[in-house]
């Protein structure tokens, strides 16, 4: 058990975790049991972690990319129109009451254009 091991332990015994421990702790012990998991199917577990790593992101952690692919579809729908298409979404949206980002929003989530009430 190495000094950072047993302090960590000692300060959870207080009550208190160093900032970032506990997400650190957790984050090896899903490692080891992912590296089990592997073992226990068959697969060989190379001896250095950088062996055949290309130091790209961690396969199995796919929290940055889901927020990455998100973050650019919002940026590609929100992108400004061209001017002539802007121009006509806005007079539409004044002639239903609407806001502009009201209208485009529409477009967005429904994926038709608003028309006036049918009554």
């Amino acid at each position: 058990m190495s000094i950072a091991d047993i302090q960590a332990r000692a300060l959870s015994k207080q009550g208190r975790t160093a900032q970032g421990a506990r997400s650190a702790y957790f984050a090896a012990a899903d490692k080891a049991r992912r590296e089990a998991d592997l073992k226990a199917e068959g697969f060989v577990i190379p001896f250095s972690e950088w062996l055949g790593h290309n130091n790209g992101p961690d396969w199995l952690d796919g929290v940055r990319y889901i927020a990455y692919c998100w973050r650019k579809a919002h940026e590609k729908v929100w992108a400004a129109p061209s001017q002539e298409i802007g121009v006509r979404r806005a007079r539409k949206a004044a002639a239903l009451g609407m806001s502009y980002r009201d209208y485009v929003l529409e477009i967005i989530e429904r994926g038709r254009y608003p028309q006036g009430s049918a009554s």
